[in-house]
């Protein structure tokens, strides 16, 4: 009887010590706020507040999430980069990037954009070139104030319309209402000239500064239908 009960006595203490150990090992794992990599491989990184709001995504091509708006989501190719989202649950900025080749030629672009609330980007630094001719700058973009998520659904609306003449007037009333048009461009074209080109509220180039590739400087004012009125330094000599 002793032995069992020292081999039963011996059970208890094993029983409070194992306890004791796993308590300790469970409470560092829920009290670690910090941890070192020396290297991680990801495809996709989620970044979100205490209460789970997404706040930033890095991903690569396949895991990149779709658009969101207004809690509307909708399918689109998208490019390897990272997404910011303004805590409200909108996106509202990327940087993208990316590259393909083939049949002796290339394709690159990146971009920087900055979105507009409830909207799609309104400012971005861009590059993107085509086997060498290419344009890098500074590009902003007027936006409605109509969320996009409305402008999205009224599309899908219409295109589940049948056929027919009341589908087409419906696509290019739309369309006519210009939701993007271009106000400012400054950056290099693909002419390799200097380029300043400021819009009017259509999208129409109305002021456009140039330094051409051999250096040649030129100021155009242009109507809305595309037409010089005025060029300096030519019209200065008259």
């Amino acid at each position: 009887m002793n032995e069992l009960n020292r081999r039963l006595r011996y059970l208890e203490i094993y029983a409070v010590v194992s306890l004791i150990i796993f308590g300790v090992a469970g409470l560092s794992a829920f009290t670690r706020s910090k941890e070192k990599f020396a290297e991680i491989d990801v495809e996709r990184l989620n970044v979100r507040e205490k209460n789970g709001q997404l706040l930033m995504v890095v991903a690569n091509r396949e895991r990149m999430p779709d658009p969101i708006i207004n809690g509307k989501t909708w399918k689109t190719e998208r490019p390897a980069g990272m997404l910011f989202y303004n805590g409200l649950g909108d996106e509202n900025g990327s940087i993208i990037f990316g590259a393909v080749t083939g049949g002796g030629k290339y394709g690159a672009f990146q971009g920087l954009t900055f979105d507009k609330y409830k909207q799609a980007q309104t400012m971005a630094l861009i590059y993107n070139d085509h086997s060498g001719k290419y344009r890098a700058g500074l590009q902003i973009w007027d936006r409605p104030e109509t969320p996009l998520s409305d402008i999205i659904t009224k599309r899908e609306e219409i295109a589940k319309m049948p056929d027919g003449a009341a589908k087409t007037e419906a696509l290019k009333r739309l369309d006519e209402q210009n939701f993007s048009p271009t106000r400012v461009y400054v950056g290099k074209n693909a002419e390799k000239e200097s380029e300043v080109t400021l819009f009017d509220a259509s999208g129409k180039a109305r002021i456009k500064m140039i330094v051409g590739a051999d250096g040649t400087p030129k100021l155009d004012f242009l109507d809305a239908s595309g037409k010089v009125t005025y060029s300096l330094p030519n019209d200065a000599k008259k």
